[in-house]
């Protein structure tokens, strides 16, 4: 693979030292001042162009909805194996060009623990059960692919290029906690059954500290893919990371470029919503606990300054997609405070407001938290989230059943 701009520091993990003192933290700080000023300065330059229309990247739908799926249908599974790590945490799902279904999410003794890997897993649509995980990257694969030392890996997410490879991005930190890790990206020819070498994305001018992934990205009819990434080292705030695959494999170029920054806005969420217009909605870090959302009428390019949504947000991950009759859908936290219930609500004016609407999961003093949510091509809807960060579960269900639905969902696994 071809990076542009980007270089790999070299050294040995062995006596690295792993903590940074207080003076040190200051200067980080300082630097990522400095950084997000510049960063901000040189992706709104003059030489920046806005991508042209935007488009949707998933498996044909099917022409005709079948007799069953009339019928409201709800599921529940299981995608990784009980124990197969103590804890596990932030999936996200790729739709496959061949319609199946990819779910990758990380696991370990505990979160930011050395022995954290992220894995895969494939459900087949003919199968209809999800296969065993597969390591896809974890520490020390890390370290010999990228040549620098690896404390942990992280966040990590999946998706298609239009030419047919599949893309993975994966957060890695050297030293310190997840405000001073990097962007990694290894590509499959494969549809993610094997995986190329990790390559490091230079993306802040000072140190290449603090860039972080959650969501799935939006896809420009130019080739651009714009992924939603964000800022969390002294300042937090979302960005958008414009990559420019080429047809064999490689990144051709990227370009981070800041949005309208509003303390404590983390995680992007992007929802193309046709002509132009695009969705934001944003995680609350700060004391106000309520959703955000912000809106762009040039395909993402620029954005309206964030405002407040009716819906709550304990400083928690959420995830939007518009159906394909036009409402958009939203699972989130229903919570000013903690993860106990995890919920769907609805828009029918593009995120204006939102009508809350079924409940996936709730107990006391339980977590249920990071979901991640597709619609596949035969308008079935799936969602993937951490369950009590024991186990990554899949729910599907499909418009009938959402339209339906009014109570919460209740059903035990084995």
């Amino acid at each position: 693979m071809t990076l542009p701009r980007s270089s790999a520091a070299h050294g040995s993990a062995a006596g690295v030292d792993r903590s940074l003192a207080p003076y040190r933290r200051a200067g980080l700080a300082l630097c990522t001042l400095v950084a997000a000023a510049l960063a901000g300065l040189q992706a709104n330059g003059p030489e920046s162009t806005a991508p042209q229309r935007l488009m949707t990247l998933r498996p044909a739908a099917t022409d005709r909805v079948s007799a069953a799926d009339a019928q409201p249908f709800h599921a529940e599974s299981w995608i990784s194996p009980l124990d197969h790590t103590p804890t596990v945490h932030c999936s996200t799902l790729a739709p496959l060009p061949n319609g199946d279904l990819l779910a990758v999410w990380y696991g370990g003794a505990r979160e930011g623990a050395g022995d954290v890997a992220v894995f895969t897993s494939r459900l087949a649509g003919s199968d209809g059960a999800w296969a065993a995980p597969k390591r896809a990257v974890d520490r020390s694969m890390a370290e010999e692919e990228l040549g620098r030392p690896i404390k942990k890996v992280g966040n990590t997410v999946v998706f298609p290029d239009q030419f047919g490879h599949l893309w993975m991005v994966y957060v890695s930190v050297t030293v310190g906690g997840w405000s001073g890790c990097t962007l990694n990206v290894k590509t499959s020819t494969d549809q993610g059954r094997t995986w190329g070498s990790s390559h490091r994305l230079n993306l802040n001018p000072f140190l290449n500290l603090s860039t972080l992934v959650r969501s799935r990205p939006i896809y420009a009819s130019d080739g651009r893919i714009g992924l939603p990434v964000y800022h969390e080292m002294a300042l937090k705030y979302p960005q958008i990371l414009w990559l420019t695959p080429g047809s064999d494999g490689s990144l051709r170029d990227y370009q981070l470029r800041s949005l309208p920054r509003k303390d404590d806005l983390i995680q992007p969420t992007l929802v193309p919503l046709g002509n132009d217009r695009v969705l934001m909605v944003l995680r609350d870090g700060g004391p106000e606990r309520v959703l955000h959302t912000a809106f762009s009428h040039d395909n993402g390019w620029t954005w309206s300054n964030p405002v407040h949504s009716n819906l709550p947000n304990p400083d928690s991950a959420v995830d939007a997609l518009r159906l394909r009759d036009g409402r958009v859908l939203l699972v989130y936290n229903d919570a000013l405070q903690g993860r106990e219930t995890l919920r769907l609500a609805l828009s029918n004016d593009d995120g204006v407001s939102w009508r809350p609407g079924p409940v996936l999961e709730h107990e006391a003093l339980k977590e249920f938290s990071y979901p991640s949510m597709t619609e596949d091509k035969d308008g079935r809807i799936h969602v993937t989230y951490t369950w009590q960060r024991k186990r990554i579960k899949h729910v599907e269900f499909n418009v009938a059943w959402l339209d339906q639905a009014s109570t919460p969902v209740t059903a035990s696994l084995p």
